[in-house]
């Protein structure tokens, strides 16, 4: 999720690029054991987070970052994780795979992480996923898992959830048969593309258009013309960031009127993005959803959560990223004391069994599920913006 930042969020982003690495709590090196009998005496944990806080997908991982940090430092007021406490190292790989190869390369030779909290980059988290294997250094990571996922866990929602979600909202309350998919030219979007046309077929929906997008794309007239001669009568995308105003202020050009269904962004993206073309309407997440979330556990965990960090950043936009960073911190914390292990073969394996009620959804963890979030219910709505406010119009489950 791209686009200006005001207020507390410039800020935020200033003191992220200023600071490349960030050390909260406690120093010293860690150790795969960490089995002191005192907390006071316990091994710290070295937490690395790998993130672009510059780059197409800054506006995503700036404030996840920040969300990582908030739950970091409540962890360690209460007296860390399990009396480990948390020693967090924030690194920008650029939103580039291979800058994040030196990045997590340097974290675990020099910072000697223990675990690795991964950006939203899909394709760097695939780069760098075989170098943590060897490591034997676990991640939680906020994009598409690659192929082998061993030593990998994610927190994004699976293409397959977002795809019903928007593809059910175009089904049933729009009531719409023709749709145009416009999708990221990345591991995600051509993940979700793929999948979109028999997901659609299914509930009786046809995709007469799937167009790709180059993610810092300024124009997209081409594809928009091909989805006006396709007949559609909607557009799914699957894009983030400044692409979205590129969409929408292109579709008004064209003299478009049909629905836009976003995918996952910030708000201030989504407000811009209708403003230039009033018939947008956007994928939500858990922490954008509130308080109308469908889950009551995920509408506590948000109830938590949104306080802290409106107290911090007040409204500035990103609290859906923000809230995925909390979650990613919480999850490695319940893995921690489950396995009384801050690295290694035994916390990975107490990862394939977490679960977690989070603020983006409900997270059950098995060794066949790296997501968490194939047998739970989906979290997802359908936001909408009526002058400046925003409300949510569908949820998956009603």
């Amino acid at each position: 999720m791209r686009g200006i930042r005001t207020g507390k969020q410039l800020a935020l982003g200033v003191t992220s690029l200023a600071c490349a690495t960030v050390l909260l709590a406690a120093c010293g090196s860690s150790s795969s054991s960490g089995t002191s009998s005192t907390s006071s005496s316990k091994t710290p944990i070295n937490i690395g987070v790998a993130v672009g806080l510059t780059g197409y997908l800054a506006s995503d991982d700036v404030p996840f970052s920040e969300g990582v940090k908030l739950a970091a430092a409540a962890i360690n007021a209460k007296g860390g994780i399990d009396g480990h406490k948390v020693n967090l190292t924030v690194q920008n790989m650029d939103s580039a795979a291979s800058t994040g190869v030196t990045v997590v390369t340097q974290m675990i030779d020099q910072s000697h992480i223990d675990v690795l909290i991964g950006g939203s980059v899909s394709a760097a988290t695939a780069a760098y996923a075989p170098i943590l294997a060897r490591a034997q250094v676990p991640m939680v990571a906020a994009s598409v898992l690659p192929t082998d996922d061993q030593w990998q866990f994610s927190t994004l929602q699976p293409t397959s959830e977002t795809n019903v979600d928007d593809l059910g909202f175009v089904k049933s309350k729009l009531h719409l048969t023709k749709v145009a998919v416009i999708y990221s030219e990345t591991p995600y979007g051509e993940g979700a593309a793929a999948r979109m046309t028999a997901e659609a077929k299914s509930i009786g929906l046809k995709v007469v258009s799937s167009q790709g997008v180059l993610t810092g794309a300024t124009d997209m007239t081409p594809q928009l013309q091909q989805v006006q001669s396709s007949g559609a009568q909607a557009i799914v995308d699957v894009l983030t960031g400044p692409v979205h105003i590129v969409e929408a202020k292109d579709a008004a050009n064209l003299g478009m009127h049909i629905p836009i269904v976003m995918g996952q962004d910030t708000r201030s993206i989504f407000l811009q993005s209708t403003q230039a073309y009033p018939n947008v309407y956007w994928t939500a997440l858990g922490a954008q959803v509130y308080p109308h979330n469908s889950n009551p556990e995920v509408k506590a965990a948000n109830a938590a959560f949104l306080p802290i960090y409106k107290k911090t950043y007040g409204s500035a936009p990103g609290e859906a990223n923000a809230a995925r960073g909390w979650d990613s911190m919480q999850i490695i914390a319940k893995a921690v004391s489950a396995s009384k292990a801050i690295t290694g073969t035994k916390l990975d394996t107490a990862l394939e069994h977490v679960s977690y009620a989070g603020t983006e959804t409900v997270y059950n963890y098995t060794p066949a599920d790296h997501t968490g979030q194939l047998s739970v219910a989906n979290p997802l709505g359908i936001g909408h913006f009526v002058g400046n406010k925003s409300e949510i119009v569908y949820t998956a489950s009603s």
